[in-house]
Parts: C-alpha cells; sequence; structure tokens
C-alpha cells in the first residue's frame, strides 16, 4: 500500500521547490552573463564599422570600404542573434521565477516548522498546502522552461542526481540551511 503523509508530502514539495530555485537562478546567472557578452560584441562590432567607415570616408583606400561593409554584416548578424534569442529578457524571466521560488520555498519551510510546532492543525496546513500548490502553477506557467544541461548543472550544484532523488538528508539540510539565508539569496 501507498502511504505518503502530509509531512511527507510537503518535504518532498520542498525539496522540489529548492531544485527548481537553484535551477532557475542558474540559469538567470548564465543568460545574463550571454547577453552581456553578446551586447560587448555588437558593441565591440559597431565600433569597428564606425571606424573603418570615418577612414573609407576620409578616403583611406577600398580596404577601409570593404572592412566597414564585412563589419556591419557581421555586427548585423549578431543583432538577429540577439533579438533572436533573446538572453536578457530570459535571464530576467528566471530571475523572476528565482524570487518567486526562493519566497515560497520558505513559505514551506514555514509551513513544515509551524506543523512541527503544533502551530497549525491538519485541515489548515492542507490548505495552506494547496494554496502553495497553486501559487506554484503559475509560477511554473509564467517562465520559459529549463532545459536537461540547466538541471543537471543544478542537480551538481545541490549534490544530487535529479530532484527525485533528494534524500531526506539533503531536504533536512536546505530546510536548516534555507532559515540562515536571507533574500539576497534569491537574486
Amino acid at each position: 500500500m501507498f502511504e505518503l503523509t502530509l509531512i511527507d508530502h510537503l518535504r518532498l514539495t520542498f525539496g522540489h521547490v529548492v531544485y527548481r530555485h537553484k535551477t532557475h537562478s542558474q540559469l538567470a546567472h548564465e543568460r545574463a552573463r550571454r547577453s552581456r557578452w553578446l551586447k560587448a560584441i555588437e558593441a565591440a562590432l559597431m565600433a569597428g564599422v564606425a571606424g573603418t567607415a570615418t577612414a573609407a570616408a576620409f578616403g583611406k583606400g577600398p580596404i577601409y570600404t570593404t572592412l566597414a561593409a564585412v563589419l556591419a554584416a557581421i555586427a548585423a548578424a549578431a543583432l538577429l542573434v540577439d533579438l533572436t534569442l533573446d538572453f536578457g529578457r530570459s535571464a530576467h524571466m528566471h530571475a523572476w521565477c528565482a524570487n518567486r521560488l526562493w519566497l515560497i520555498r520558505e513559505e514551506y519551510r514555514a509551513l513544515l516548522a509551524d506543523l512541527a510546532d503544533g502551530a497549525l492543525d491538519i485541515e489548515a496546513a492542507r490548505h495552506r498546502r494547496d494554496a502553495l500548490m497553486h501559487e506554484l502553477h503559475a509560477i511554473y506557467a509564467s517562465v520559459p522552461p529549463a532545459d536537461v544541461p540547466a538541471y543537471q548543472a543544478a542537480a551538481r550544484a545541490i549534490g544530487t542526481v535529479d530532484e527525485a532523488a533528494l534524500s531526506d538528508e539533503e531536504i533536512e539540510m536546505f530546510i536548516r540551511k534555507s532559515s540562515k539565508e536571507g533574500s539576497s539569496e534569491a537574486a
């Protein structure tokens, strides 16, 4: 027979939220880094276009005209890649998700603590659990999905194989650890 208590369910979901929080935090960081690099490349190419076009305008030779055209084409391609992949927007969305998940993670931790302290009865805890599940659903529906490599990187950062493999000890570690963290973790 399958037996899963409310506490078991809350702990499993807490572990899931920790895992997803780490994943979206890492994705936000990675995508923001890629966006900065792409914008730096675009700026360098545009500076090259400006410099070579200026040299061509002052009659420095046809090589500067050709070079300006080549750099402009490469800069346009870099801009198209930037517009297509939109790493900046993706980074913003994953950072938003990570911030929201940090709050949900803390709410699950508080719910577990309130249950352990006897401050909540089972029905109130179930009601709060259901509300948190709806909040999680709304968050996940609002962000782009994370890719497999991102989840693998998060699993390595947490020290586990995948979200289903979070042991009781690992969940306990995050429950204790999250009580010491501030909201700066979510950024």
